[in-house]
């Protein structure tokens, strides 16, 4: 057997699989009911030993926040788990489970899995963008992860769009994640973004100028990613997804804007297939890649 593990700020899952990849069962948890990291090994560690029903575990991966240091597996400092500094979760997540276990950034397994088994099956050199709160990424190249010297490679929301624009969480001034993330939003507008795109789909005009606005941006950022690495195609997942009908249109209509990114080349865009699954498919793909 083989296992994932998705840690995010809200919730804690779990999923192991077969020698094919095929997932044979999940647990889930919310990450405030744990709070603690010893706390969320030992009940990811309780869990993936019961979804094997006895069988041995030859290896998990774990997709966390960034950002993390691949080297030594440690989660470094995330900003939506608040305390958890320097974490070592290689040698926890080792020493509770008794099996290799690899560490590496949450939207980078996003990344796999849907390249794997979600909306990038068949391409060969794949972006994968998440645009929720936040804004991130995965980069596929030659079918492989390219995760960068430092495993930072892929931090698509801290591309700067305009150096004179916003004061980013990052501590840089406008970043695209300033521009179009969902927190940001929410901060601009005073409104919960999730409130803000649902008016845009019934309607508001105001509000249909802002997701149209945050949209062209994030049409920027596909038309820099286009020019710097040639990908084949963009799949975007996210929470913002859900909006797709309202911002599909201005995404594709900004990347055909683009005379440099000529129709021979310009990279196809599809919504990811397998939703909020993507980290925890992409964890199970990225273990047994790595047998």
């Amino acid at each position: 057997m083989i296992a994932g593990i998705d840690l995010g700020g809200t919730q804690v899952r779990v999923a192991v699989g077969d020698g094919n990849g095929r997932i044979v069962g999940t647990r889930r948890c919310p990450t405030g009911q744990l709070r603690t990291a010893p706390r969320v090994v030992s009940w990811a560690s309780q869990q993936v030993t019961k979804l094997c029903g006895g069988e041995p575990l030859r290896g998990l991966a774990i997709g966390a926040p960034g950002p993390i240091d691949q080297s030594r597996g440690v989660l470094a400092n995330p900003p939506n788990l608040p305390g958890w500094r320097d974490v070592p979760l290689v040698r926890m997540l080792g020493e509770e489970l008794g099996c290799p276990v690899r560490l590496e950034n949450d939207a980078n397994l996003a990344a796999v899995g849907e390249h794997r088994r979600g909306a990038g099956q068949g391409s060969h050199n794949m972006i994968y963008i998440t645009w929720s709160t936040g804004v991130g990424g995965g980069l596929i190249m030659n079918d492989h992860l390219w995760s960068g010297e430092h495993g930072s490679a892929g931090e698509i929301g801290h591309m700067i769009i305009d150096p004179d624009g916003p004061l980013d969480a990052c501590g840089q001034r406008g970043c695209l994640e300033a521009f179009c993330g969902g927190r940001a939003l929410g901060e601009r507008y005073q409104v919960p973004a999730a409130v803000l795109f649902q008016s845009a789909a019934e309607g508001d005009v105001e509000a249909r100028r802002h997701v149209e606005e945050a949209a062209r941006y994030m049409g920027l950022a596909l038309i820099n990613l286009a020019n710097l690495f040639d990908p084949e195609l963009f799949v975007m997942g996210g929470g913002v997804t859900r909006s797709w009908p309202q911002v599909a249109p201005v995404l594709r209509s900004t990347l055909r804007s683009s005379p440099y990114v000529r129709p021979s080349r310009r990279p196809r865009l599809r919504r990811a297939r397998l939703g909020d699954d993507g980290g925890l498919v992409g964890a199970v793909e990225w273990a047994r890649m790595h047998l």
